[in-house]
């Protein structure tokens, strides 16, 4: 009898022990669940906030962009010699005509300038290609023998 009562005394006791140790790896995994919940929503508004600071930086890209146009339109503006009126209506035909025939662009020594203007300040060849209306091609035409002659 006493071999049985130390087996079932021990076998209590394994029992006792493996339900302490469900009742503690039941406790971790709720604790791990609540985490990865936690973590879920913190995912979720990371990507909120994400989605609308992509928006405002296409809105800043895009106000940008407006922005460098307008500089570049006045800059060829200011560059521009002031015309006396009877030049001035000479000046207004020859825009007419251009408007009909639509031979509207800038000579090759203003697209330079505005090219190499933009590029100084730091803008990539695309945003310059965009702003000008020229081609990427182009507008890297331009700043690499711009480069070149400097060198």
């Amino acid at each position: 009898m006493n071999l049985e009562l130390q087996i079932s005394t021990a076998s209590a006791l394994v029992a006792l022990v493996s339900f302490a140790f469900a009742f503690f790896c039941w406790k971790k995994l709720n604790n791990h669940r609540e985490l990865l919940e936690f973590n879920a929503k913190q995912t979720e508004e990371l990507e909120k906030s994400l989605a609308n600071s992509k928006e405002l930086l296409e809105m800043s890209r895009q106000k940008v962009n407006d922005q460098a146009r307008r500089v570049a339109w006045l800059e060829t503006r200011i560059r521009q010699p002031k015309l006396a009126k009877k030049d001035v209506i000479e000046e207004q035909e020859v825009e007419i005509i251009e408007e009909k025939t639509a031979v509207n662009k800038a000579n090759i020594t203003e697209r330079r300038h505005r090219v190499l203007t933009l590029a100084s300040r730091g803008q990539s060849p695309e945003i310059i290609a965009s702003t000008l209306g020229m081609m990427p091609g182009e507008v890297e035409l331009i700043i690499n023998l711009n480069r070149a002659i400097a060198a």
